[in-house]
């Protein structure tokens, strides 16, 4: 039976779905209503959809998301679909923080893509925290992608990851935790680990912060399987190496008696790795270059370097909350640099004013 809510009420619970603040007890009576009719599941997937686009841009605006609605020629008022995206849009930050509800529900009830599986994804510009029906807790990072069988925690737990996201695994000593990250298998019981596989990467870094887990790479170009241990970081890139090296040797051979293509070092500070699930960004020793690249994803924008020479300026030290232009000052502290932000693009020059002052400061220090 359909819910007997006004359009109103509807209109506030939509909302309230959108930007991550509904109750489990609201979000079901909306699950539903949406069921209930196919006039229902088109009239929420279109208002979502708008709220998608304009929303994951980091400036959410209400006369955008009309326009988007208007491309889709959606058969109600323009004061009622005005009036919900501006309900929405009150909801912003609980949205950025804790929207990964929002899109784990409605893969699964849409269908989109392979049958019964869930897709959550983390947009540039926001990080996204989940917890999965076993009870794990999984924070996503900017511009990435989790996907799961809809069937998860029934036979297996199994995921698959495109981008960043930090584990923290719920014990289950029958069904281990195996994350799917670029051509590795990460196996856990009960542990708190990071990992980091955005393709354009070319590898996967894992962070061991307690517990422990198992990297299996057996499908890689130089197959080799380790256990990690806490406070245990291993980078692993990616080989040009024909895949056919995968049929010599032992392929269950651990990293110590056949050398495998990863870096491993101990790390007395694992919140360098995983600061981010909490708003933070620690910098060691990075350049610029590796910053944009982090700076890109975190604030949804396009870096450009008209001068190379900036690119390997290193830093070292810790953002917590800043803005884009808070973090681009304090980099001005100790490098010669000049900025400036147009249209989602930050375009990074040299300051020769700056750049003088630095230099005669080094010599007077001598």
């Amino acid at each position: 039976m359909q819910p007997n809510y006004s359009p109103g009420q509807m209109d506030d619970l939509i909302a309230r779905f959108m930007s991550g603040n509904i109750s489990p007890e609201d979000q079901q009576e909306l699950e539903k209503w949406v069921d209930a009719s196919p006039e229902n599941r088109a009239y929420f997937i279109q208002l979502r959809d708008a709220w998608m686009v304009t929303a994951t841009a980091g400036n959410y605006d209400t006369e955008a998301a009309w326009e988007e609605l208007r491309q889709i020629n959606a058969p109600v008022s323009v004061k009622r679909w005005k009036q919900v995206l501006k309900m929405a849009a009150s909801y912003t930050l609980p949205f950025v923080l804790g929207g990964g509800v929002v899109f784990s529900w409605l893969s699964l009830k849409k269908g989109e893509g392979k049958q019964g599986l869930v897709t959550v994804t983390s947009p540039k510009g926001a990080t996204t925290k989940i917890e999965l029906s076993d009870g794990t807790e999984v924070w996503l990072n900017a511009g990435s992608k989790l996907e799961y069988a809809s069937s998860f925690n029934t036979a297996g737990r199994e995921v698959k990851l495109e981008g960043e996201a930090f584990f923290k695994v719920h014990t289950n000593p029958r069904k281990p935790f195996t994350v799917n990250a670029s051509d590795l298998k990460i196996l856990a019981l009960g542990t708190s680990f990071n990992v980091k596989a955005y393709p354009e990467d070319k590898g996967v870094v894992t962070t061991l912060v307690d517990g422990s887990v198992r990297i299996d790479g057996s499908s890689t170009a130089q197959p080799f399987k380790m256990m990690m241990k806490p406070h245990q970081h291993v980078v692993y890139k990616q080989s040009t190496a024909p895949s056919s090296a995968g049929k010599q040797g032992n392929n269950n051979s651990e990293v110590a008696g056949n050398p495998a293509p990863v870096e491993t070092k101990e790390v007395n500070n694992t919140d360098i790795y995983t600061a981010w699930k909490d708003g933070n960004w620690i910098v060691a020793g990075q350049t610029l270059a590796e910053l944009a690249i982090t700076m890109e994803r975190r604030f949804n924008v396009q870096v450009v370097f008209k001068e190379d020479e900036l690119k390997n300026y290193r830093f070292s030290g810790t953002f917590r909350q800043e803005t884009l232009e808070q973090v681009l000052n304090i980099l001005k502290l100790t490098a010669p640099l000049d900025y400036k932000i147009e249209e989602g693009t930050v375009t990074i020059s040299v300051d020769k004013v700056l750049k003088e002052k630095y230099a005669n400061a080094l010599r007077n220090g001598k």
